[in-house]
């Protein structure tokens, strides 16, 4: 499981933040933290950290978001906004417990993703995201700390993890899921789906994708399917390139 689960933070400015979440890792058994944009590791962060200072020194610093999240084939992004509209798939909740109990720690290469302190994660990068986790909390004043959202979040996946289980298939890896996502994209484009519709559509299949924890042997399944739906506009290109 330690190797199956990575925490992103995303510009995080707190330094007591960071040190704080280095810490919560090494309490959940995990050991990847990976930083987007962050500040130089400083005292206080290592001060935080208490046991976790190991976590701190091998943390992972990245230039932009998609590189961080590359290798991972569920990424969830957690934010304190919400809509409660079916046609707005960007932020439609799901609690920490919802998510986990979707995608079992252990078979899939999970990012929980956690945005900065002062505005938290921005609408281009929840669109990376194939799942968004939201907090409850009172409607009033429903912003957590980051370091207690990261708390809450390892809490709930230590609750679901499952006993030992050898025959569990592998999953198909991020890159795999973006492959069908784009030959979805295609798809839609071939047959003429209205632009103005296609984020929020391909967001809600982006997340029925991921929580549907597609196998390996499933991933090459349903890709034959989209080659051959894809077909005739292939064909038809290579007979222009022969002979133009």
């Amino acid at each position: 499981m330690s190797e199956m689960v990575c925490v992103v933070l995303v510009e995080p400015e707190i330094q007591g933040n960071i040190g704080a979440v280095a810490r919560l890792l090494k309490n959940s058994g995990l050991h990847d933290l990976r930083i987007v944009n962050g500040p130089e590791i400083d005292d206080e962060a290592f001060a935080r950290s208490m046991g976790g200072k190991d976590i701190l020194l091998s943390a992972r610093k990245f230039n932009t978001f998609r590189e961080s999240v590359a290798d991972c084939t569920v990424v969830a992004a957690t934010s304190s906004e919400q809509t409660l509209s079916d046609r707005k798939f960007r932020r439609l909740p799901t609690t920490p417990w919802e998510f986990w109990e979707a995608h079992t720690p252990g078979n899939e290469k999970i990012a929980l993703v956690f945005g900065r302190e002062a505005d938290g994660l921005r609408n281009t990068e929840i669109e990376m995201c194939n799942a968004f986790i939201h907090i409850p909390g009172n409607p009033d004043y429903p912003v957590y700390n980051l370091s207690h959202a990261v708390a809450i979040v390892l809490y709930e996946m230590l609750k679901h993890l499952p006993e030992s289980n050898p025959n569990i298939p592998d999953p198909a890896t991020g890159d795999e899921m973006e492959l069908i996502n784009h030959k979805i994209r295609d798809i839609m484009e071939k047959y003429g789906y209205p632009g103005y519709k296609m984020q929020n559509s391909l967001t809600m299949i982006r997340r029925i994708l991921a929580r549907s924890s597609i196998t390996e042997s499933e991933f090459y399944k349903l890709m034959g399917i989209l080659r051959f739906v894809l077909a005739p506009w292939e064909e038809e290109n290579e007979e222009e390139r022969q002979n133009p």
